[in-house]
């Protein structure tokens, strides 16, 4: 068996006691609280376990000074005397003063807010993944967490029919028929990188820059109505007798330009389907 280097041994010997003092750390932390060991003894375990981590570290960190006999014993009783300090001043000043804060910044906050501003964060954090991503594969899956927040700013409306709609035909139909685009067509699916380059990036900050502004200068000083919460009420039922009673009409014309919209899609593929079969014959 061949023979262990003596550099080597000296290493995980360092590594050895570095582990065994961390453990003693954490162990005598562990005892103290559930066994009560008393201040002395937790003290001076705690202080050689502090010892034989600045005798392993000493191998690897301190080299220029080289901590052995009496010197570490000083250096050892120094760290420990700061860690103690840190430890008391975080324990028993920092932390509470923490948990205090917490505590009311929680009672302040309600779940319901909690959720429509996640909600609401990841609907923007969605839109600018989907208008700043130069990948359009990335686009069209921010352009999902965007749609799933706006569904959940429906519900928090009171709008149960819209918030439905929004995951079946958004999410469900046109996201899907987007991502099956982009699997299917050649061009894209070569370079997607190169498929969605901001174009006009100038004009395009200076508009999102003012639209921004102006959105936020009517959330901040219009004299917003605070109007007593309702129960819920589903609304299927009024959209549905909306859609055939009042809103008839556009409701018929915006089916007819769905259709020719469809209708034409389907001549413009075939067009070029027959195009590429004649040169392919050629």
């Amino acid at each position: 068996m061949p023979e262990v280097p003596s550099h080597l041994r000296a290493v995980l010997v360092r590594l050895g006691v570095l582990a065994a003092g961390l453990a003693g750390i954490v162990g005598v932390a562990v005892l103290n609280r559930f066994a009560h060991l008393g201040l002395a003894p937790t003290l001076l375990l705690e202080y050689v376990a502090v010892t034989c981590v600045i005798w392993g570290l000493n191998g690897f960190l301190f080299r220029t000074v080289p901590l052995s006999g009496l010197s570490l014993l000083v250096f050892s009783a120094a760290a420990f005397g700061v860690l103690f300090l840190v430890a008391y001043f975080v324990g028993a000043i920092v932390a509470p003063l923490l948990f205090d804060a917490a505590g009311q910044f929680i009672g302040l906050v309600h779940l319901t807010d909690f959720l429509f501003y996640a909600f609401a964060l990841m609907t923007i954090a969605g839109a600018a993944g989907c208008a700043f991503s130069r990948n359009i594969i990335y686009s069209a899956w921010a352009l999902l967490f965007a749609f799933l927040g706006v569904a959940g700013l429906y519900v928090f409306l009171g709008a149960d029919f819209p918030a439905v709609a929004q995951v079946l035909i958004y999410v469900g139909g046109i996201l899907v028929l987007i991502l099956f685009a982009i699997m299917l067509t050649k061009q894209i699916g070569g370079d997607p990188s190169l498929t969605n380059a901001h174009l006009g990036l100038p004009i395009g900050a200076a508009l999102a820059a003012a639209t921004v502004g102006t959105l936020a200068y009517m959330a901040v000083m219009t004299p917003w109505k605070e109007a007593p919460s309702r129960s819920y009420e589903p609304v299927s039922a009024a959209l549905g007798t909306a859609f055939l009673t009042d809103f008839l009409l556009p409701f018929e014309v915006a089916s007819v330009v769905l259709l020719a919209a469809l209708v034409g899609a389907v001549i413009i593929a075939r067009k070029e389907i027959k195009e590429q079969s004649d040169a392919v014959l050629e």
